[in-house]
């Protein structure tokens, strides 16, 4: 006769299987830098996983979680070490739409198998014939159910063991990709925010306008800074930009935001009116006019270096655009250097 092994344990299989894999999407959803709208969609279909059975169902479930998954890596950071990560997690994503399917055509198959069996089942019990024949088609019948349904733990098993394998690479994943990420945010010379962050960081302060709470773009520029590097060397402009970031970074506090924009200009994001941004900044060129750095060459002499900076302010407005801001202040930037440098202007100078 059957074993304890019977077909009413398929469902606790595929129930556990389900659960493994909405599991896995949710770690998906949870890697630094999904895109927001591409997460809701992922958790729709945690949402649906648990009334799907059918084998088209399951098969359409995998196409969208794939399409999902194409869009949200399309708008991550193209950085070449993020490329290598959104790779190997398309590849997990693939090998989770695999599972998918492969749980589909068991469930289909064995489904259909025990149906067989149950209904040869049934026709022997109703079959009229000699009691030992009966007996031998009743323990050949009860075996090929304990086979198939024998077969069908092995292969879900098999599955989970494969979505494990999956969910343990995604967390490691995690780790790298949010490293990654903060390092792509990074300028490689002076350790700042760069433009990307600056970018991330602009969008949304100015995103909603408060009267109360105001924003500040203030962009700074160094002075003769070729002049610099044409009569000491790259090196020692390089050694000036670090000593200035340095500076800038010892000086600019949260919630003001720092970044190297590019060459030897700086941003700062500062929170306040006009007038509060125009005094920090006034009191920020004073420390770094007065500022003295010290430089060691190859050749083992010592060298002093000393900068100023030109600065351009504007002050966020209700209709602002990340563009049109940062185009006040880069003109107050630009009428900052034709007064001779060392100095600021707002956008009020710049009319």
């Amino acid at each position: 006769m059957p074993s304890s092994e019977t077909p009413s344990d398929q469902p606790a299989f595929s129930s556990n299987y389900v659960e493994i894999v909405a599991t896995l999407i949710r770690s998906l959803i949870r890697v630094p830098g999904f895109p927001r709208r591409y997460s809701e969609k992922l958790y729709a279909c945690v949402t649906n996983l648990s009334h799907i059975s059918a084998p088209a169902e399951i098969a359409e479930l995998s196409r969208k979680i794939d399409d999902i998954c194409n869009g949200a890596m399309a708008e991550l950071e193209p950085s070449p070490t993020l490329r290598e990560q959104e790779e190997q997690l398309r590849q997990i994503v693939d090998t989770l739409g695999q599972s998918i399917k492969s749980v589909a055509a068991i469930n289909a198959n064995t489904g259909s198998r025990i149906d067989t069996q149950l209904g040869e089942l049934h026709q022997a019990i109703t079959q009229d014939g000699e009691p030992m024949q009966f007996g031998k088609k009743i323990e050949m019948i009860a075996n090929g159910i304990k086979q198939t349904t024998s077969m069908l733990k092995t292969e879900l098993e098999q599955s989970r063991s494969q979505v494990k394998e999956a969910s343990g690479k995604i967390k490691n994943l995690e780790k790298e990709l949010e490293q990654t990420r903060e390092e792509s945010l990074k300028d490689g010379l002076t350790g700042l925010n760069n433009r990307r962050a600056f970018n991330q960081f602009i969008v949304k302060a100015i995103s909603t306008y408060d009267p109360q709470k105001l924003w500040c773009v203030i962009i700074l520029d160094i002075d003769h800074f070729k002049r610099v590097n044409d009569t000491h060397g790259h090196i020692i402009g390089d050694a000036l930009l670090i000593k200035l970031a340095r500076t800038l970074n010892e000086n600019v506090a949260p919630p003001s935001f720092l970044a190297r924009y590019g060459g030897e200009e700086f941003v700062i994001m500062f929170p306040g009116s006009l007038s509060q941004g125009t005094e920090f900044c006034e009191l920020l060129q004073k420390r770094i006019r007065t500022s003295r750095w010290l430089y060691r060459t190859s050749e083992k002499t010592e060298m002093t270096i000393s900068v100023t900076v030109s600065a351009g302010i504007a002050v966020q407005r209700p209709s602002d655009t990340v563009e049109v801001i940062v185009a006040r202040a880069d003109r107050a930037l630009y009428l900052a250097k034709k007064s001779g440098r060392d100095c600021m202007r707002s956008e009020l100078d710049s009319g």
